[in-house]
């Protein structure tokens, strides 16, 4: 039986910050909810370098700064736009339709999220699938996220979002 497997390299979340005493940097994963057929087992179904069960509030220092570094001249007061829920809920969403879609390729996107912390576009810098394109960009759209913070005060900014899917049997 064919198994989809999606693989995330999220090189927003994939900054190298890890101590000296460790040579790698710390990878976080989500399971698929249920084991296949003949196994006890669940699958990675996503790895990145930032947890997806956290909210922006509940992140270590050092994860919030992984994320803010990505971005130009963000200062001590200043915050990236992160979505409300953390990230599993979207790579969740994510992952259902890559077991049904099967692709392999590079996903790289920008949803411009608004004072208020709605989606209120995205734009795509690379593509290797147009079904997935369009399925991700929605989900994106649908999710509500903490607004960015540009001294201090909400302000609108873009949150990157890209991906490497993989298939896996």
């Amino acid at each position: 039986m064919r198994t989809a497997i999606i693989a995330v390299l999220a090189s927003l979340l994939n900054v190298p910050a890890w101590s000296a005493e460790t040579d790698q940097p710390p990878r976080y994963t989500l399971k698929q909810p249920d084991p296949r057929t003949g196994t006890n087992m669940r699958s990675e179904v996503a790895s990145g370098a930032m947890p997806f069960d956290k909210r922006y509030s509940e992140l270590t220092p050092e994860q919030q700064g992984r994320l803010k570094s990505q971005y130009e001249r963000m200062g001590p007061e200043d915050e990236p736009p992160f979505p409300i829920n953390g990230l599993g809920p979207i790579y969740k969403a994510i992952a259902a339709a890559q077991q049904k879609l099967l692709i392999e390729g590079t996903l790289s996107v920008a949803v411009e999220v608004n004072s208020l912390g709605q989606a209120v576009s995205v734009s795509v810098f690379q593509s290797s699938d147009p079904k997935m394109t369009q399925f991700v960009a929605a989900v994106l759209m649908n999710e509500s996220y903490k607004p960015a913070l540009c001294g201090g005060s909400a302000c609108t900014m873009q949150f990157p979002f890209r991906m490497q899917f993989q298939t896996r049997f």
